[in-house]
């Protein structure tokens, strides 16, 4: 059972400056005690640039999410969001997984420890979560040069490697020792990039992906490192349940629609209980959707069960 919380309880809080440009709501050390959660409902979202806070807060309140990883939004942005919401927030942009320097995080839970990439979040004492958010290049985008026969696959693996695993490595290496340790570790974002779990010779076959079957570099990277695709593991036949986020768009034959936006999660005993879509119109790719949705992505909604208490 989830304990009830009070976000934004400034008679507790510390407003401290973040790492470079950030900012945050942090709760000071050591953390109260409070009851640890038994799960965790994420969601990811790229609420897109210039759109109404309104319907983004429609949109996560819609999940009703303990953890959002947001990208595509500015420090003063966040900070209004989290106010109407009641979260705690970061805004922690200045990184190289965040080309334009637009990424933020939203949490029930007090925001202990601003990282570099993300945030340390402390359930109970004892207790942490590890949480990267990351908005990886968004050009050249390698589906599109498949598209207009620019590249063929290996190609393809060739220029996504150079573009985007320089700025993924340094995220999976500030995430190394809690991954060692077993604790929950959740890795979301925009990650500009398709799966190599979507472009498989069976979607190939059944005419999806142009076609083609291409081993996308960074996924395999990132599960490499001990991480799970939450939606492939709630999902796994990538041809029922394709699952596009990008883009929203549906009336353009020529647009190449891809699943870039991702919830990895890992740790001992960390279970994904479920996985959606959440977007502007109730058919699938579109699992949940919300009036008036802003962005040209769609968001990801993950909810995790925890295992045991871990000691960091």
């Amino acid at each position: 059972m989830r304990a009830l919380l009070k976000p934004l309880c400034i008679g507790t809080l510390l407003l401290v400056g973040g790492l470079s440009m950030g900012s945050t709501y942090a709760q000071e050390t050591p953390a109260p005690e409070r009851e640890r959660p038994d799960s965790l409902t994420i969601m990811t979202y790229n609420v897109l640039y210039a759109t109404p806070d309104s319907a983004t807060i429609r949109a996560i309140r819609a999940a009703n999410p303990d953890i959002v990883g947001l990208q595509e939004i500015s420090e003063p942005r966040l900070r209004r969001v989290a106010r109407e919401l009641g979260y705690y927030f970061y805004h922690n942009g200045d990184h190289e997984a965040s080309g334009a320097h637009d990424t933020g995080l939203l949490s029930r839970y007090p925001i202990s420890r601003p990282t570099r990439y993300g945030a340390t979040i402390y359930l109970t004492v004892n207790d942490p979560i590890h949480v990267a958010n990351v908005h990886l290049a968004a050009y050249p985008y390698q589906p599109y040069k498949l598209r207009d026969d620019e590249l063929n696959p290996e190609e393809a693996v060739a220029e996504a490697r150079m573009t985007r695993l320089p700025q993924i490595q340094p995220v999976l290496e500030s995430l190394k020792k809690p991954l060692e340790k077993g604790a929950p570790v959740f890795l979301m974002g925009d990650f500009n990039e398709p799966s190599h779990l979507d472009w498989t010779s069976e979607a190939a076959k059944a005419g999806m992906h142009l076609g083609l079957q291409v081993s996308w570099p960074t996924s395999r990277t990132i599960m490499r490192q001990g991480f799970r695709d939450a939606y492939r593991q709630v999902h796994p036949d990538e041809v029922e349940r394709p699952g596009a986020t990008w883009t929203t768009l549906q009336n353009d034959t020529s647009e190449v629609h891809d699943r870039i936006d991702i919830i990895y999660v890992a740790g001992e005993g960390v279970d994904v209980a479920g996985a959606y879509t959440i977007g502007l119109r109730d058919q699938r790719p579109t699992d949940l959707a919300v009036r008036g949705y802003p962005s040209d992505h769609r968001s990801v909604v993950a909810t995790v069960a925890l295992g045991d208490e871990s000691e960091e």
